[in-house]
């Protein structure tokens, strides 16, 4: 009698354990498949210790290759990462160093003195006109001087410059001191120790005046009022200076353009000079007489060093 068998429930049946067979080598053909392609041709190896041709641009990369792949990438991010620094810093470095906004200071004025407005202006229209130069770094300022003596002709320069804040540049300026003044019509006029003339002071008024004998009428423009005669009465107040002269008025006489007369403290009377002679020459010249009359205790009516080489006065 043949014991009947109870069969287990978990027993898997034979065909369904040749299916199951037959769907993990199909698998493993399909990834087979995806490795091995027609037409493809595979390098490398994915052994550590086996090297091929071509190994770091191969489609199959052993662990030394792939560490290196991940050390190029890193290099190439850090590459990046400094290209952007620099940059950024490049970019910052020339908006900081770029003049859009002007400020003005001085070197030998008082700052809320100044009509700042009068110089930032010509600053501005110099620098507009020369797109590059608003660079800090190409900034000419022997020419900025230059420009700024024939538009605001009481700047005697620009002493320096710096940054002034972001995108802003701060000028320093140094203005002419004047020796003497002339008032024609309305408008008062002021000459330095070089012998520009010029309008705008910020010192005290000069002890200096120019007195108008001539006849001719004040009007600015007028070879009365010429750039050369102002130019003659500063640099002869100012050499005069350094002979121990002190000129406390420069007179134009009557009917005269081309002669000046300037009266010296400690002595009443008059030195007659003319424009077409040189200054140096004229005074040094003035001083020997007045020094012999002196020493002679010669009082004239006035003296006359027009002529080169000679001297004259009237008693």
């Amino acid at each position: 009698m043949k014991w009947a068998r109870k069969k287990r429930d978990n027993a898997i049946p034979r065909r369904r354990q040749r299916d199951d067979a037959v769907t993990e080598r199909r698998q493993q053909e399909e990834k087979g498949r995806a490795l091995f392609r027609r037409n493809r041709t595979l390098v490398g190896s994915v052994s550590p210790i086996i090297s091929s041709a071509s190994e770091l641009g191969a489609s199959l990369k052993s662990p030394r290759a792939h560490s290196h792949h991940l050390a190029a990438h890193r290099r190439y991010l850090a590459g990046l990462f400094v290209s952007f620094v620099l940059v950024a810093a490049s970019l910052t470095w020339f908006i900081y160093e770029f003049s859009a906004r002007v400020q003005v200071s001085s070197a030998n004025v008082d700052s809320s003195l100044l009509k700042t407005e009068r110089y930032t202006s010509a600053i501005s229209d110099y620098l507009g006109s020369r797109p590059q130069e608003r660079l800090r770094t190409l900034t000419n300022k022997e020419q900025l001087s230059e420009y700024l003596r024939q538009v605001v002709g009481e700047v005697d320069e620009v002493s320096s410059y710096g940054p002034g804040g972001f995108a802003s540049t701060k000028f320093e300026l140094t203005f002419r001191k004047p020796v003497a003044s002339w008032l024609i019509g309305s408008d008062r006029y002021y000459v330095d120790k070089n012998g520009i003339p010029f309008r705008v002071n910020y010192f005290d008024e000069p002890k200096v005046n120019i007195v108008d004998d001539s006849g001719v009428p004040q009007i600015a423009g007028t070879v009365i009022a010429s750039s050369k005669f102002l130019r003659f009465v500063g640099l002869a107040v100012d050499t005069a200076r350094t002979f121990d002269i002190t000129v406390k008025q420069a007179l134009i006489p009557k009917n005269m353009t081309r002669q000046i007369q300037l009266r010296i403290t400690k002595h009443p009377y008059p030195i007659k000079l003319s424009l077409d002679r040189p200054v140096g020459e004229q005074i040094e010249d003035m001083k020997k007489t007045v020094d012999y009359l002196s020493r002679k205790n010669i009082v004239p009516k006035y003296i006359d060093v027009r002529v080169s080489g000679r001297s004259y006065y009237k008693l």
